[in-house]
C-alpha cells in the first residue's frame, strides 16, 4: 500500500486518472502496477489488517458457515480440452488398515483462483507486474504462493444476478453466452442494498452451477457436448464494465461460471487480460454460489465474511477452499 500511496497521495487513482497517468509509457494505458516493481499480490495489498478485522466487526453475525467450493468431480466434463479430475485410494504398504489417496487434476477443471501467471497481455506479451513469458516456467515470480502465504480474509460481496434477472422477467441460459452489462450488476447492488469499499471480494451469480444441475438430470449427454462447445453467460467485455471492476477496488473477482467473463468472448480482447495481468486482480472461477444464495436470501443480506486457502505452492491457478 505505501508504493501505491507515495505514487497516488491523493487516493488509488480511477481507470481514468491511470490512462493520463500512463500517457508516453510503453505500456497499455489502463497498466496498474502500481504496488512496487517486486511486488507480487495485486490487489490483495488492499487486505490490511485494518481491512480484515473491519470485515470481521461487520459481517460476522450468526456464525454459519457457507463453503463455495464446488465438489472435485465437477464438472464432470471440463471445457477447454482440460482433463476431469481423478481420485485414487490405495493401501499403504505398513498395513491393509491404512490408507492414501491420490488425486490427478488440472488446476482449471474446477472450482480455482486464476493467478497472476495465468494470462497475460495479448498485445504486450506480458503477465502481472512486468512479468515475462520466459520466466514464468523456469521460476516462481507472481506464482499463487505469495496470495497463499499472505492470506484472504475480508468481506465478501454477492451480486447474485440469475435470480435478479428471473425476477424481472429477464431470465436467459447460463449455457448460452450472454453478456451481463455493468449497468445491471449496479442495478442489482442497489436492489440489494451493497455499497462497495475497497477491498470486497466480487462473487457474481450467473447461473452456471445451478442450470448445470439441472442438465444433469435432463440431458447429461448434452454436458459433455457443450464442453466441447463452451458458451457460458459471464460479465460483459465493454469499457463500461473495466471501469465497474477497476474502479471499485475489489480485491478480488469471482463467479460461478468457467470463465468468469462472457464466453465467446466479444471483442478482439479479454477481461482477463486487464483484470490479471494488469491490475493483479485474481479471477476466481467455479466457485459454488448455490447454497450462498440461499442463505443471502433468507438474510435478507448480501455481504458476509469471506475467507480462502490457495494452495501454498508456486503455481498459475490453484483450486481454492473459501467460504
Amino acid at each position: 500500500m505505501e508504493h501505491a500511496q507515495k505514487t497516488f497521495p491523493r487516493g488509488l487513482p480511477t481507470l481514468a486518472e491511470l490512462k493520463n497517468f500512463n500517457a508516453g509509457k510503453d505500456v497499455p494505458p489502463e497498466t496498474a502496477w502500481i504496488w512496487g516493481d517486486d511486488d507480487e499480490l495485486g490487489r490483495i495489498n488492499l487486505l490490511t489488517p485494518e481491512v480484515t478485522a473491519a470485515a470481521k466487526e461487520s459481517e460476522i453475525k450468526d456464525g454459519q458457515v457457507v463453503p463455495l467450493n464446488w465438489s472435485l468431480r465437477y464438472p464432470e466434463h471440463p471445457s477447454f480440452h482440460r482433463t476431469a479430475f481423478k481420485h485414487k485410494i490405495a493401501p499403504h504398504p505398513i498395513s491393509p488398515c491404512i490408507f492414501d489417496d491420490f488425486y490427478d487434476m488440472n488446476t482449471q477443471s474446477g472450482s480455482q483462483w486464476d493467478g497472476f501467471r495465468h494470462f497475460g497481455h495479448l498485445g504486450i506479451q506480458k503477465l502481472y507486474n512486468n512479468l515475462d513469458p520466459k520466466d514464468v516456467v523456469s521460476g516462481t515470480r507472481c506464482g499463487i504462493q505469495a496470495i497463499a502465504q499472505h492470506g484472504i480474509a475480508t468481506r465478501g460481496v454477492l451480486l447474485d444476478h440469475y435470480s435478479w434477472a428471473k425476477k424481472h422477467g429477464r431470465p436467459y441460459d447460463p449455457f448460452s453466452g450472454y453478456a451481463i452489462p455493468s449497468s445491471e450488476l449496479e442495478q442489482v447492488a442497489i436492489e440489494q442494498n451493497v455499497k462497495f469499499q475497497p477491498g470486497d471480494i466480487l462473487l457474481v451469480r450467473s447461473g452456471y452451477v445451478s442450470r448445470y444441475y439441472e442438465m444433469q438430470k435432463e440431458n447429461p449427454a448434452k454436458l459433455e457436448d457443450l464442453a466441447h462447445n463452451p458458451a457460458y453467460a459471464g460479465v460483459e467485455q465493454s469499457e463500461d464494465m473495466k471501469k465497474f471492476l477497476h474502479d471499485n477496488y475489489f480485491a478480488a473477482v469471482g463467479g460461478d461460471a468457467p470463465a468468469f467473463e462472457a464466453w465467446p468472448r466479444k471483442t478482439d480482447w479479454y477481461l482477463h487480460e486487464y483484470l490479471l495481468s494488469l491490475w493483479g486482480c485474481l479471477i476466481g472461477e467455479m466457485f459454488d454460489l448455490e447454497l450462498l444464495s440461499k442463505a443471502c436470501e433468507e438474510r435478507q443480506r448480501w455481504t458476509f465474511f469471506f475467507t480462502s486457502a490457495p494452495f501454498n505452492t508456486p503455481g498459475k491457478n490453484i483450486p481454492q477452499r473459501s467460504y
